[in-house]
């Protein structure tokens, strides 16, 4: 990986922080509505239900951008935590908070498979 090549990997994750870092704590959407119409108490749970995995999700991605960030503070940005092998460059562009290389990361994914719930990131470091 080259100077320019960390360079944008580094401004791809303080954005990814800059956007993210607001929103993960909104919780304005997840109130719980009293509602005597036993629909609308549905469609509220349902909205209630989507509010809380996008906050989930956005909340992962922040702490995966920050640990990345932090790999980058300590100079080990880009080397896989499972196995310390060089990250693929194409996986960094297309992942920049990627901890696993390709092949780790897909024996966790392999892992994963057989239960209901897949990790959102690998939380490392």
């Amino acid at each position: 990986m080259n100077q320019r090549d960390y360079s944008n990997f580094r401004k791809a994750l303080e954005a990814t922080v800059f956007e993210l870092d607001g929103t993960a704590s909104r919780r304005d959407a997840i109130r719980i509505d009293a509602s005597g119409d036993e629909l609308d108490r549905s469609i509220h749970a349902n909205e209630r239900d989507l509010a809380v995995r996008t906050l989930e999700v956005g909340s992962a991605r922040l702490r995966a951008a920050r640990a990345a960030l932090r790999r980058m503070e300590d100079g080990t940005y880009g080397i896989c935590l499972e196995c310390d092998e060089p990250i693929g460059a194409r996986r960094l562009a297309a992942i920049p908070a990627a901890a696993l290389c390709i092949r780790c990361q897909e024996a966790v994914d392999y892992r994963w498979g057989a239960r209901r719930e897949w990790p959102l990131l690998p939380m490392a470091a």
